[in-house]
């Protein structure tokens, strides 16, 4: 079993600590596992994109075009950005949140509608899940877990093979004890969003 994965959004959503607990719940699981993160002006809400490969033996973190299994997408615009590495018969899983560009907000560019990003979305993919991420983190008092309730959803999809329980013990193991509850919760929220949905 091996797992392609591209994770997508702008600096300061918590793609890399993210990335780095789906990696740590990967080798607790008894994968190998290679990941590589491209930062763009992160600080200054940037593109962020981290490639984690896992699987029996992996060689190389990177990823070729046209070879993701999946795209987690934290945000509309870059996970559209994104679609390109991903392989035919792939899935998305999106936050439906739209974030405009610096240039959009300065009125240099012109930008697609959000109804357009999630058109491009679903003409590319075979499977997307979209992820109201905002709203499931808002419902569990804290604006700031959206990056655990799309880890939970990416949890639930069947091209993931890393089990639950050890998502959860690597959610636990990077977060201070404080913090464990609200985020177990918030992963079992975008889980079912994906179960049921």
């Amino acid at each position: 079993m091996k797992l392609d994965l591209v994770f997508s959004g702008i600096g300061g959503q918590g793609i890399v600590v993210l990335s780095d607990i789906f990696c740590e719940a990967a080798l607790l699981d008894g994968f190998d596992v290679a990941k590589a993160e491209v930062h763009g002006m992160a600080q200054r809400g940037g593109s962020i994109v981290a490639y984690t490969r896992i699987g029996e033996k992996v060689e190389t973190p990177l990823i070729e075009h046209g070879k993701a299994d999946v795209i987690l997408g934290f945000e509309m615009l870059e996970t559209a950005r994104v679609l390109p590495m991903l392989k035919a018969g792939g899935t998305v899983v999106v936050n439906m949140k739209y974030i405009p560009p610096n240039c959009a907000v300065q009125g240099s560019a012109e930008i697609k509608q959000p109804k357009d990003l999630i058109g491009l979305v679903r003409k590319k993919a075979l499977k997307v899940h979209e992820v109201d991420g905002a709203g499931i983190a808002e419902k569990v008092g804290n604006p700031i877990v959206v990056n655990t309730v799309l880890l939970g959803a990416l949890s639930a999809l069947p091209e993931n093979p890393i089990k639950e329980e050890m998502l959860e013990e690597a959610i636990c193991s990077r977060l201070k004890p404080k913090f464990h509850s609200i985020n177990l919760q918030a992963f079992q929220l975008g889980r079912e969003s994906v179960l049921l949905g």
